[in-house]
């Protein structure tokens, strides 16, 4: 009995792995999948002044990848999140 309630105990908690797996920015979820082209968005406006940050645009196909709308993050949102 014990053995089948560890065995189903564990079975269990692989399936909330992924639920907890994902990084909020900007109170979005971001998955796994979308977090490197998130990340890399955020060091992308780090490295920019105050005034490229407000015309820069990301690609379409990065916001796709991300599956979030990327031009809706701020720096803001970027380092309250620790992604720089």
């Amino acid at each position: 009995m014990f053995k089948k309630t560890t065995t189903l105990a564990v079975a269990l908690s692989l399936f909330a792995i992924p639920a907890f797996a994902q990084t909020t920015v900007g109170g979005v979820q971001v998955s796994a999948e979308g977090l490197p082209y998130v990340a890399s968005y955020c060091e992308d406006l780090d490295s920019m002044s105050t005034s490229d940050r407000f015309d820069y645009t990301p690609s379409h196909a990065d916001s796709i990848a991300s599956g979030i709308s990327l031009k809706t993050v701020k720096l803001s949102d970027c380092q309250r999140a620790g992604l720089i």
